[in-house]
């Protein structure tokens, strides 16, 4: 396999998960790999990191009150019943971490309790479809979360049984909970024009 990462639209032959890992640990950038295919991830912009930034600081001491850890955009996650890994922009994980690993330096999550995707143009529908069908594969994942960088929306995907519930929050007071954690909606977009 070359160096070059595998565009998902681009005819190829499928490349094995094994051969991903071993790319990704000596690739400078970051990549997912979905269903054979490795993709670049895309630039972020500022707004991106203030919002990334702003949510790991208002979950970071809640979620650790209750056992659970946040990882901020470089935690690889792997769904093996979509046989794809994807580095969410924050991941939320409770309890005991478990991993598939492919080496002794490359290990991917295996468990999330949440995962959260900041919406950019480049990244929504992605977003949207692809890996919102994976992560709904996932036992452990109670919540997907997307949050707009357009406008002061988050709209949480919440598991309920066999359904997942489809809540949005975009009122100035609205206080939606991410995991077990109120996060007031104006402190997620702290320093953020929208």
């Amino acid at each position: 396999m070359t160096a070059k990462a595998q565009s998902i639209g681009e005819k190829h032959t499928s490349t094995s998960l094994d051969d991903y890992f071993a790319f990704e640990a000596q690739a400078e950038g970051r990549h997912e790999f979905v269903a054979g295919k490795i993709e670049a991830m895309a630039y972020t912009s500022p707004e991106h990191g203030q919002i990334a930034s702003n949510l790991a600081l208002l979950l970071g001491a809640c979620a650790r009150e209750r056992g659970c850890s946040v990882f901020i955009g470089d935690r690889m996650l792997f769904v093996p019943d979509c046989n794809s890994v994807f580095y969410p922009d924050l991941l939320i994980l409770c309890g005991e971490h478990e991993f598939h690993q492919s080496s002794k330096n490359m290990k991917a999550t295996l468990n999330p309790s949440v995962v959260i995707e900041i919406l950019s143009d480049s990244t929504e529908y992605l977003d949207k479809t692809a890996k919102t069908r994976c992560y709904k594969k996932i036992p452990s994942l109670k919540q997907i979360v997307f949050v707009s960088q357009k406008e002061r929306h988050i709209r949480i995907l919440e598991r309920e049984g066999e359904r997942w519930i489809d809540t949005e929050f975009y009122e100035e007071n609205d206080l939606p909970h991410i995991g077990d954690c109120a996060i007031p909606l104006e402190e997620a977009y702290w320093k953020v024009e929208v």
